[in-house]
Protein backbone atom coordinates (compact mmCIF):
# COMPACT_ATOMS: atom_id res chain seq x y z
CA UNK A 1 0.00 0.00 0.00
CA UNK A 2 3.01 2.53 0.62
CA UNK A 3 4.55 1.28 -2.43
CA UNK A 4 1.82 2.21 -4.58
CA UNK A 5 1.13 6.10 -2.32
CA UNK A 6 4.85 6.58 -3.43
CA UNK A 7 4.08 5.64 -7.45
CA UNK A 8 1.09 7.99 -7.08
CA UNK A 9 2.67 10.98 -5.64
CA UNK A 10 6.41 10.79 -7.92
CA UNK A 11 3.67 10.45 -10.96
CA UNK A 12 1.72 13.73 -9.78
CA UNK A 13 5.33 15.44 -8.67
CA UNK A 14 6.63 14.23 -12.69
CA UNK A 15 3.54 15.81 -14.03
CA UNK A 16 3.28 19.05 -11.88
CA UNK A 17 7.31 19.57 -12.75
CA UNK A 18 6.42 19.00 -16.63
CA UNK A 19 3.08 21.69 -16.43
CA UNK A 20 4.96 23.82 -14.59
CA UNK A 21 8.01 24.10 -16.88
CA UNK A 22 5.18 24.47 -19.94
CA UNK A 23 3.42 27.35 -18.37
CA UNK A 24 6.82 29.20 -18.37
CA UNK A 25 7.58 28.28 -22.29
CA UNK A 26 6.72 31.51 -24.33
CA UNK A 27 3.84 30.37 -26.70
CA UNK A 28 5.14 30.84 -30.35
CA UNK A 29 2.22 31.24 -32.95
CA UNK A 30 2.77 29.50 -36.30
CA UNK A 31 3.93 32.35 -38.67
CA UNK A 32 1.02 33.95 -40.92
CA UNK A 33 1.73 34.52 -44.79
CA UNK A 34 1.68 38.02 -44.16
CA UNK A 35 3.90 38.02 -41.66
CA UNK A 36 6.18 35.28 -43.12
CA UNK A 37 6.22 38.13 -46.40
CA UNK A 38 6.93 41.15 -44.25
CA UNK A 39 10.00 39.86 -42.61
CA UNK A 40 11.39 38.64 -46.09
CA UNK A 41 10.81 41.67 -47.44
CA UNK A 42 12.90 43.13 -44.43
CA UNK A 43 15.68 40.92 -45.28
CA UNK A 44 16.28 41.35 -48.52
CA UNK A 45 16.31 45.38 -48.00
CA UNK A 46 19.08 44.67 -45.53
CA UNK A 47 20.84 42.13 -47.77
CA UNK A 48 20.79 44.37 -51.09
CA UNK A 49 21.98 46.95 -48.78
CA UNK A 50 24.93 45.22 -47.41
CA UNK A 51 25.70 42.43 -50.61
CA UNK A 52 25.25 45.16 -52.39
CA UNK A 53 27.72 47.67 -51.16
CA UNK A 54 30.42 44.54 -50.94
CA UNK A 55 29.73 43.62 -54.49
CA UNK A 56 30.42 46.97 -55.63
CA UNK A 57 33.64 47.53 -53.90
CA UNK A 58 34.66 44.33 -55.28
CA UNK A 59 33.66 45.02 -58.91
CA UNK A 60 35.75 48.52 -58.52
CA UNK A 61 38.71 46.71 -56.67
CA UNK A 62 39.32 44.18 -59.63
CA UNK A 63 38.66 47.31 -62.20
CA UNK A 64 41.42 48.50 -60.20
CA UNK A 65 44.01 46.07 -59.72
CA UNK A 66 42.67 42.80 -61.10
CA UNK A 67 41.68 40.23 -58.87
CA UNK A 68 44.55 40.19 -57.10
CA UNK A 69 43.52 43.71 -55.67
CA UNK A 70 40.14 41.61 -55.28
CA UNK A 71 41.86 39.24 -52.96
CA UNK A 72 43.87 41.27 -50.69
CA UNK A 73 40.94 44.06 -49.76
CA UNK A 74 38.27 40.68 -49.15
CA UNK A 75 41.15 39.12 -46.84
CA UNK A 76 41.71 42.57 -44.89
CA UNK A 77 39.08 44.60 -45.71
CA UNK A 78 35.81 42.78 -46.35
CA UNK A 79 34.46 42.18 -42.73
CA UNK A 80 35.27 45.31 -41.29
CA UNK A 81 33.14 47.17 -44.22
CA UNK A 82 30.21 44.80 -43.86
CA UNK A 83 29.82 46.04 -39.95
CA UNK A 84 29.90 49.81 -41.01
CA UNK A 85 27.52 49.29 -43.74
CA UNK A 86 25.14 46.91 -41.24
CA UNK A 87 25.08 50.05 -38.63
CA UNK A 88 23.17 52.03 -41.62
CA UNK A 89 20.11 48.93 -41.66
CA UNK A 90 16.77 49.73 -39.57
CA UNK A 91 16.54 49.64 -35.99
CA UNK A 92 16.41 46.08 -34.90
CA UNK A 93 17.37 44.37 -37.90
CA UNK A 94 21.33 43.08 -37.97
CA UNK A 95 22.86 40.98 -40.39
CA UNK A 96 25.61 38.35 -41.07
CA UNK A 97 26.67 35.66 -43.21
CA UNK A 98 27.12 32.05 -41.80
CA UNK A 99 28.70 28.89 -43.35
CA UNK A 100 29.38 25.32 -42.52
CA UNK A 101 32.39 25.57 -44.27
CA UNK A 102 33.77 28.91 -42.89
CA UNK A 103 37.10 30.89 -44.35
CA UNK A 104 36.66 33.19 -41.38
CA UNK A 105 35.53 31.80 -37.84
CA UNK A 106 33.20 33.87 -36.84
CA UNK A 107 31.26 32.79 -40.06
CA UNK A 108 30.86 29.34 -38.51
CA UNK A 109 27.18 28.14 -38.57
CA UNK A 110 25.80 26.65 -34.84
CA UNK A 111 23.98 23.70 -34.32
CA UNK A 112 20.24 25.00 -35.00
CA UNK A 113 21.74 27.26 -37.93
CA UNK A 114 22.85 24.05 -39.46
CA UNK A 115 19.46 22.32 -39.08
CA UNK A 116 18.46 25.07 -41.37
CA UNK A 117 20.83 24.50 -43.70
CA UNK A 118 19.49 20.49 -44.16
CA UNK A 119 16.52 22.19 -45.12
CA UNK A 120 18.26 24.45 -48.19
CA UNK A 121 20.99 20.80 -48.72
CA UNK A 122 17.73 18.76 -49.23
CA UNK A 123 15.36 21.37 -51.56
CA UNK A 124 18.52 21.51 -53.71
CA UNK A 125 19.91 17.58 -53.74
CA UNK A 126 15.73 17.00 -54.85
CA UNK A 127 16.31 19.96 -58.19
CA UNK A 128 13.80 22.36 -56.05
CA UNK A 129 14.03 25.52 -56.36
CA UNK A 130 14.99 27.15 -52.66
CA UNK A 131 14.09 30.67 -51.18
CA UNK A 132 14.16 32.35 -47.80
CA UNK A 133 13.49 30.57 -44.81
CA UNK A 134 11.82 32.77 -42.01
CA UNK A 135 12.30 31.00 -38.37
CA UNK A 136 10.25 32.59 -35.23
CA UNK A 137 12.47 32.98 -32.20
CA UNK A 138 9.60 34.83 -29.87
CA UNK A 139 6.50 36.84 -30.16
CA UNK A 140 8.60 39.80 -31.59
CA UNK A 141 11.99 38.36 -33.15
CA UNK A 142 12.59 36.75 -36.53
CA UNK A 143 15.24 35.13 -38.30
CA UNK A 144 15.53 34.92 -41.85
CA UNK A 145 17.74 32.83 -43.88
CA UNK A 146 18.75 33.70 -47.34
CA UNK A 147 21.01 30.94 -49.05
CA UNK A 148 24.39 31.80 -50.87
CA UNK A 149 24.77 29.65 -54.23
CA UNK A 150 28.13 29.33 -55.41
CA UNK A 151 28.61 31.25 -59.05
CA UNK A 152 31.08 30.85 -61.53
CA UNK A 153 33.22 34.00 -60.78
CA UNK A 154 33.62 32.70 -56.61
CA UNK A 155 35.76 29.53 -58.01
CA UNK A 156 38.69 32.13 -58.09
CA UNK A 157 39.22 31.98 -54.48
CA UNK A 158 36.76 28.84 -53.50
CA UNK A 159 37.18 26.43 -56.36
CA UNK A 160 39.19 23.38 -56.36
CA UNK A 161 43.01 23.61 -57.22
CA UNK A 162 42.27 23.76 -60.74
CA UNK A 163 39.59 26.70 -60.58
CA UNK A 164 41.56 28.62 -58.28
CA UNK A 165 43.56 31.53 -58.97
CA UNK A 166 46.64 30.65 -57.32
CA UNK A 167 48.33 33.80 -56.75
CA UNK A 168 45.23 35.08 -55.26
CA UNK A 169 44.52 32.13 -53.27
CA UNK A 170 48.10 32.84 -51.85
CA UNK A 171 47.18 35.86 -50.32
CA UNK A 172 43.65 34.63 -48.99
CA UNK A 173 45.55 31.58 -47.75
CA UNK A 174 47.76 33.60 -45.41
CA UNK A 175 44.92 35.80 -43.64
CA UNK A 176 43.07 32.53 -43.18
CA UNK A 177 45.49 29.31 -42.70
CA UNK A 178 42.64 27.24 -41.46
CA UNK A 179 40.45 27.98 -44.76
CA UNK A 180 37.79 25.63 -45.24
CA UNK A 181 35.83 27.80 -48.14
CA UNK A 182 37.44 25.71 -51.01
CA UNK A 183 36.68 23.15 -53.31
CA UNK A 184 33.20 24.15 -54.32
CA UNK A 185 31.88 23.55 -57.48
CA UNK A 186 28.76 26.59 -59.51
CA UNK A 187 25.51 25.97 -58.17
CA UNK A 188 27.03 24.57 -54.92
CA UNK A 189 25.18 25.99 -51.63
CA UNK A 190 27.89 27.79 -50.00
CA UNK A 191 26.08 29.27 -46.77
CA UNK A 192 24.02 32.05 -46.01
CA UNK A 193 22.81 35.69 -45.14
CA UNK A 194 21.17 35.72 -41.59
CA UNK A 195 18.82 38.51 -40.58
CA UNK A 196 18.11 38.91 -37.32
CA UNK A 197 14.92 41.01 -37.07
CA UNK A 198 13.23 42.45 -33.90
CA UNK A 199 9.72 44.22 -34.61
Amino acid sequence: MKTQKKLILSTLSIVLLFTACSINQPQVEPIDTKTEQEMKLKAMKAIKTVAGSLQSTLNMKVKEGGLLNAATFCSTHASSLTKNVSKTLDEGVKLKRITDKPRNSNAQATKEQLEVFKEFKTKLSNGEKIDMIVKQKSTNHYQVYKPIIISGKCLNCHGNDEKRNPEAYKIISKKYPNDKAINYKSGDFRGAFLVDIIK
